[in-house]
């Protein structure tokens, strides 16, 4: 695994508290999900955050401030997607649980020859969550980013000049990121991805068709 493919123990710990948009917490419960590791840390990060609530409920404060706390921590607790781990080959429970359905059953939209999108989500700033499948050997065009892209991979792999991706890994990319990731033979690959405004394609026919795939 790329040594760059796992996230950092501040986004486990934000995540824990609630404190991401629904398109990162499904991506961080379900990366989680992958890594025995990272559960050890989301249970340390819950513990921790259980103790901290003991002691100001035992605490001498204004009532008002502890009820608005124990609310937002309600709806924290409501948000948050918990992390089940994959049976076999199987996709984590969080994704399919988004989903509420199966893979196939999903309105795919060709991207071009091999490539497929099905969109999930649309947030307030332009964020999109969405799943790519691509067939073994294909490329994807080469692009830049107008934010953040995070891409979790959910079957198969892809390389970049970052590395090689496989199942459970995350890819981070930002504004200073160009890459063009390979799929690998053999397998299709199909990965979660959030992006942050309109992918930056280099080349004139995947600008020219960005509008009908939506990215």
């Amino acid at each position: 695994m790329n040594n760059a493919a796992k996230l950092q123990d501040e986004w486990v710990l934000s995540y824990s508290a609630g404190a991401l948009d629904p398109a990162r917490s499904l991506l961080v419960g379900s990366h989680i999900a992958y890594h025995d590791d990272l559960q050890e840390a989301l249970c340390d990060a819950d513990a921790i955050g259980g103790s901290l609530l003991e002691t100001l409920q035992s605490a001498d404060v204004n009532n008002n401030v502890l009820d608005k706390l124990m609310s937002r921590i309600d709806d924290a607790q409501d948000s948050k997607i918990e992390p089940v781990a994959p049976a076999g080959n199987q996709y984590p429970q969080a994704l399919m649980d988004f989903i509420d359905c199966d893979m196939d059953s999903l309105k795919w939209r060709s991207m071009g020859p091999g490539m497929s999108n099905a969109r999930l989500w649309d947030g307030p700033n332009d964020e999109r969550l969405w799943l790519l499948k691509a067939r073994g050997g294909v490329k994807v065009p080469e692009h830049g980013h107008s934010g953040d892209e995070w891409t979790l991979i959910l079957q198969g792999s892809y390389q970049t000049a970052a590395g090689r991706f496989s199942v459970g890994d995350i890819d981070l990319a930002d504004t200073d990121t160009v890459h063009q990731p390979i799929i690998d033979t053999g397998e299709e690959c199909i990965c979660l991805v959030m992006t942050e405004g309109p992918i930056k394609f280099k080349s004139l026919i995947a600008r020219m068709v960005q509008p009908i795939i939506g990215l």
